[in-house]
């Protein structure tokens, strides 16, 4: 193998980047559709849970 073929070539490197397209669209899909079936999740979303170390005033 030489250092000039090292990843297949440009179609090789194209092939496996439509690959990965294809796969994280169908993980987006899979996602909503679930969410569509289940609704969404339960709780508060973890962007609001807080977790905070201070002492009380006083």
């Amino acid at each position: 193998m030489s250092s000039n073929n090292l990843f297949g070539g440009p179609r090789t490197i194209l092939v496996v980047m439509l690959v990965v397209i294809v796969v994280a669209l169908i993980a987006v899909a899979a996602t909503f559709l679930v969410r569509g079936i289940m609704g969404p999740p339960e709780g508060p979303p973890p962007a609001s849970v807080v977790t905070t170390t201070s002492e009380p005033a006083g």
